[in-house]
């Protein structure tokens, strides 16, 4: 980074690489992405998705300059949310917009979901609606990944080193992943198993683990556990959600507090 605190060509060119790394193992193939890429076309070279610049001019190009406020940004959102963009991408250099434009953090924080969250990269918010089941209809079944899919995902997420702990609630998943030596944090169907469950937690957290790891196997068994999974949403940042596959949050909250 240079004097005047921005970044050099090849801090940004790197960064540039990062972020399109991020999206590629964050958001499906197909979709629609908006870039907060001030005008910069390497943001959009994204293979598999459409990516746009964000905010847009009639034709599609850069606006050229950035929102006159939040309320702007907000409705802009929502006309391309409206034409299909499914996915918002937040370079580490815009962050700034989550504080300057306090009125549309407040709209992505209630009517966005963040699948990655890598302060030195990107945020990434998905746009589409958050939709509950009718009364009276049937399930969805979530869809499963494999532990093959599982590995792949989190190697190209996590760095070299870093421990992982995995909330198991499907037997074989640890040990499936033993190339990244995780550790295995138990679940029960006993009363107060969750509190014991978050106790551990919190020893590994101390002990230096660094993430936790939820495959979608164990959602149901933490979803059913709101006292612990509040617990682990208000102290633990989620960096990272794959729909099919996992989400990933950070444990240095808990380091904090145990």
């Amino acid at each position: 980074m240079n004097g005047n605190g921005r970044l050099g060509e090849a801090e940004y060119r790197d960064l540039v690489a990062r972020i399109q790394a991020t999206v590629a193992a964050q958001v499906p193939p197909g979709a629609s992405v908006l870039i907060v890429s001030k005008g910069d076309a390497s943001l959009l070279e994204m293979p598999g998705r459409t990516a746009l610049h964000f905010p847009q001019d009639g034709s599609g190009g850069y606006a050229g300059h950035h929102p006159r406020d939040g309320a702007a940004a907000t409705a802009e959102l929502e006309q391309r949310r409206r034409a299909g963009a499914e996915y918002l991408v937040l370079p580490a250099t815009a962050r700034w917009w989550l504080q300057f434009y306090d009125d549309f953090a407040l709209h992505l924080a209630s009517h966005g979901e963040i699948v990655a969250d890598l302060p030195d990269t990107c945020v990434i918010y998905s746009l589409g609606p958050r939709l509950a089941s009718a009364p009276g209809a049937p399930a969805i079944e979530r869809p499963q990944a494999s532990a093959e899919q599982i590995r792949d995902y989190l190697e190209n997420l996590i760095t070299i080193g870093q421990r992982l702990v995995v909330l198991e609630a499907v037997d074989g998943l640890v040990a499936a992943l033993a190339a990244l030596r995780p550790v295995r944090l138990r679940t029960g169907d006993r009363e107060g198993s969750a509190d014991r469950t978050l106790a551990e937690l919190r020893l590994l957290a101390e002990d230096g683990a660094d993430y936790l790891v939820v495959p979608r196997s164990s959602d149901e068994w933490l979803d059913s556990r709101a006292d612990l999974f509040a617990e682990i949403e208000n102290n633990c940042r989620k960096i990272a959600e794959q729909r099919h596959l996992c989400r990933v949050f950070d444990l240095d909250g808990l380091k904090e507090i145990a």
